[in-house]
């Protein structure tokens, strides 16, 4: 019976997913684009604005509570899976003008790559004008502001990227 339970759980899941993918389908047509297979699990926010795009690939997996955000655009490859948490900006607010509120000023914006095969670990945040390579895993909690070449894991701590290939 619990296995079941369980079984089912994971079909509503799959099903919720597929009307959430369906809804920004439709809200963002030709800016949004996702290949077969990926996943997103409950409480996941796609942003589009203006000029923005997102591109995913075949077989990504985003667990709950991820978000990407796009004034520019977001390239994410095949076969890469997101922890919980993990947030991807393209853009950020410009603050120069001290007579305007920063709210009311405009935005920097910067496309971000993410590689095929890729383990972005949870609670990351990705900073606009990143590119990351293939094969790369990031670690939880990481704040990713400079690209990363292919087959690293990056960590925020002293010893930073790492090559294991």
């Amino acid at each position: 019976m619990k296995n079941m339970f369980i079984i089912l759980e994971k079909v509503r899941k799959r099903i919720k997913s597929i009307f959430k993918i369906i809804g920004w389908k439709i809200m963002y047509q030709k800016d949004f684009s996702i290949g077969t297979g990926t996943v997103f699990y409950p409480l996941n926010h796609i942003i589009i604005e203006k000029n923005g795009k997102i591109k995913i690939g075949k077989n990504c997996f985003f667990n709950r509570n991820c978000s990407l955000n796009s004034l520019d655009e977001i390239n994410i490859g095949n076969d890469c899976i997101f922890g919980e948490s993990v947030k991807i900006y393209d853009h950020n607010h410009l603050f120069k003008e001290t007579n305007t509120l920063i709210r009311k000023q405009k935005f920097e914006t910067k496309k971000v790559t993410i590689g095929n095969n890729c383990w972005i670990g949870s609670n990351v945040i990705i900073l606009p004008g990143v590119s990351i390579g293939n094969n790369v895993v990031v670690a939880a909690g990481s704040i990713v502001t400079k690209s990363i070449e292919d087959n690293c894991v990056f960590k925020n701590d002293i010893s930073s990227t790492k090559r294991y290939y």
